[in-house]
């Protein structure tokens, strides 16, 4: 498997003026030098295989700041936005009406006269694949690129829509994918918890913030716990009383009603100064006559149900009585939607489970049961954010734990 970890640059004073900046250069504020400051210090020492930058100033100089050996790669750059480099959004719409709306549709026009997002697109990939062949299996590279490029790219990786639901990266936002075999995955996305003041992500929706239960000795036996209780390890304990300190400020929180998702929501509130209320909705896949059961003992004991969904890639109910994967997805996004209405506007934590939680992320993806690999389990107290919109629902942050880093 290699890794491949992708960051944005510092902030410029084109994105603290709000300005469309493409191949066009610009300054890093003071604000983004500090970024950089503080990514680099939470670096620290890691080791990569390889560095690249793309070539613009803005990359280049967030490499440097770093402290590691790089090269430059223009194939990284951002897309070409023609004449529309250096302009708001306002003066775009203005002078390109038309072809802005289309952009936003997700029509393959020509960027402000200039390129594609399929140019882009195939240069990107390009670029990503040479990175993965040249550090080899079991290797690990950085790549230093750019907000628009990173979400093209993600877009093409992992089949998105467009706009992507996989929300732009945030400046030095942290990105963790891996491959194997051809496969892509997405494990960590817009990683930004070493900012001490860190943007605010969202401007039209709810956030709902989903916090995974600590670990349990099911997760440690690989037991299919499902809506079975079982209790929290002292490390699961441990893990849920260091998440507090990495968690964004909650104005309400919210439990499943499984005892493992209660005690470390308990827990939680008690570090945030909120006290859990239980939510119908957000438990765990059911498993039916699976539940507590290894995948060894299920497939001993159901062979032809266990064929129909580990060899076969049905997406059955689990255990003969149990859910479908499509019912867990249509019972979350739903409970996360009636949720961020009844509390419109403010951040909502949800301590859910891993099942629940990526299949929540895949919904919004729209990803069905055959490619919903391309987004990887949540560790256990990792948090996922997503804004809940009336119209749209995006993945602000995937599988962040800072209190779980080495």
């Amino acid at each position: 498997m290699t890794d491949i970890y992708i960051v944005r640059h510092g902030e410029t004073t084109s994105n603290r003026d709000g300005l469309w900046q493409g191949i066009t250069d610009s300054e890093l504020t003071a604000t983004g030098r500090q970024q950089v400051e503080r990514l680099s210090a939470r670096l620290g020492s890691a080791h990569f295989d390889a560095v690249v930058a793309s070539d613009l100033g803005r990359t280049r100089t967030t490499a440097e700041a770093l402290n590691m050996p790089y090269a430059t790669n223009p194939a990284w750059r951002e897309p070409n936005l023609g004449i529309w480099e250096g302009k708001t959004s306002a003066q775009v719409r203005e002078m390109s009406g038309p072809d802005m709306d289309a952009f936003m549709r997700g029509e393959d026009v020509r960027l402000g006269g200039a390129g594609t997002l399929s140019d882009a697109a195939a240069r990107l990939i390009g670029a990503y694949r040479n990175l993965v062949a040249q550090v080899g299996p079991n290797g690990s590279a950085l790549a230093v690129t750019h907000g628009l490029a990173i979400a093209v790219l993600t877009g093409v990786l992992f089949q998105t829509r467009f706009p992507n639901p996989l929300a732009m990266a945030s400046n030095t936002g942290l990105l963790h994918l891996t491959s194997a075999a051809g496969s892509d995955r997405l494990r960590v996305h817009n990683d930004i918890t070493h900012l001490v003041d860190p943007p605010i992500a969202h401007g039209w929706g709810t956030e709902v913030v989903f916090i995974r239960h600590g670990e349990t000795f099911g997760n440690l036996e690989d037991r299919w716990q499902g809506q079975q209780d079982g209790a929290l390890t002292d490390e699961g304990r441990a893990q849920a009383k260091a998440a507090v300190a990495g968690l964004p400020e909650l104005d309400v929180l919210y439990t499943s009603r499984l005892g493992r998702a209660v005690e470390t929501a308990e827990i939680i509130g008690a570090g945030l100064g909120l006290a859990p209320i239980i939510v119908e909705g957000v438990e765990e896949l059911g498993f039916g006559a699976w539940e507590n059961l290894t995948t060894a003992e299920i497939r001993e004991t159901d062979p032809d149900g266990a064929r129909l969904l580990f060899d076969l890639g049905e997406d059955t109910a689990r255990g003969g009585n149990g859910e479908t994967w499509a019912e867990l997805k249509a019972r979350v996004a739903a409970t996360a939607r009636e949720l961020a209405t009844r509390h419109k506007g403010e951040r909502i934590g949800v301590v859910s489970h891993g099942g629940a939680t990526r299949a929540f992320a895949n919904q919004v993806l729209q990803n069905d049961f055959s490619n919903r690999h391309v987004i990887a389990p949540i560790r256990n107290t990792a948090y996922a954010t997503f804004e809940v919109g009336s119209e749209m629902v995006r993945i602000l942050h995937w599988n962040i734990a800072p209190h779980l880093e080495n």
